[in-house]
């Protein structure tokens, strides 16, 4: 398989790495030489000094000989474009593109739908802020994965030493339980995955990973001892992008947010584009700040 990867900084050195590592056939384009002399030196893959966008470029670099092409350099325009070029030179090539900008928030579907035909489009803030959302609708958990769609999820819960089913077999678990849309599907412990079976045994301070539907979530957290707490207050601390994208979330969710931001500039900017939000000058560490604000009552505080 033959992958082009636009953009070498972090993002497109690790995505190489891992690739090469599976020996797959990787080319990286950057028209930073320090960046490209970095891939090269660590990784065995083929550099292009250029930009991504160009078809030229890209067409020195194999591009419809590739079943992948990744653009994920710092800049959403260059991106996109190599997008379009792609699915003018190459249109079974499949695109993926990382598009971060607040900008095209709104155009995600139709880069799908219409020209350049993105198949996959990544935006890591929303991702992060997806990923704090589903965190804190599961209290406890460590991580929480939508599969099917959102049907399904799979969540890794943390064993507390005082668990019920501290020291239990799976098949007692399932005995407990009855329930079987309820699937436990692995184990990490001291740092190692175990695929489990009825023997395998849930030791205190397991990660345990189970896949359930998403409707059945506190029935499912209560066999760990866990309930599904509603959370009505929140504490921001940061007004950057994720902290302005978090409590849009909030807004919808009709959560009561507070956000403390050091710039007050920024502070002037986020009051004028919140609608319940409360934002607060300061510094999220100073203690009487978050004492005045009663840190106590929230039920959950996002750093």
């Amino acid at each position: 398989m033959k992958i082009i990867i636009v953009g070498a900084g972090e993002v497109g050195f690790h995505i190489a790495s891992r690739l090469s590592i599976e020996n797959k056939d990787v080319v990286v384009i950057d028209q930073n030489p320090q960046a490209l002399r970095r891939i090269s030196d660590s990784l065995d893959v083929q550099t292009i000094l250029g930009s991504g966008s160009s078809p030229i470029i890209l067409e020195e670099a194999g591009l419809k000989a590739s079943e992948i092409m990744l653009a994920v350099t710092d800049s959403d325009e260059i991106n996109l474009v190599a997008c379009l070029m792609t699915n003018v030179i190459s249109p079974s090539t499949k695109k993926l593109a990382r598009i971060r900008k607040a900008d095209f928030d709104g155009y995600h579907d139709i880069f799908r739908e219409k020209a350049p035909y993105i198949d996959t489009i990544i935006n890591p803030e929303i991702e992060v802020v997806n990923t704090i959302e589903r965190l804190i609708m599961v209290p406890g958990a460590v991580e929480v994965r939508d599969l099917a769609d959102g049907r399904l999820r799979l969540i890794g819960i943390r064993m507390d030493p005082d668990s019920i089913l501290a020291g239990r077999s799976l098949s007692e678990v399932s005995t407990r339980t009855g329930d079987s849309s309820f699937l436990v599907a692995a184990i990490v412990r001291n740092e190692k995955m175990i695929v489990p079976h009825g023997n395998h045994r849930l030791l205190p301070n397991d990660i345990v990973y189970f896949i359930n539907e998403k409707g059945k979530l506190a029935e499912s957290l209560r066999i760990f001892d866990k309930t599904a707490r509603p959370v009505k207050r929140a504490l921001i601390v940061g007004g950057g992008r994720l902290g302005l994208r978090l409590a849009q979330r909030f807004e919808v969710a009709d959560i009561k947010a507070k956000i403390i931001e050091a710039r007050s500039d920024r502070c002037a900017q986020l009051a004028e584009g919140m609608d319940k939000t409360v934002v607060l000058h300061g510094d999220g560490s100073d203690q009487d700040l978050l004492l005045e604000e009663h840190i106590q009552d929230m039920d959950v505080v996002v750093t």
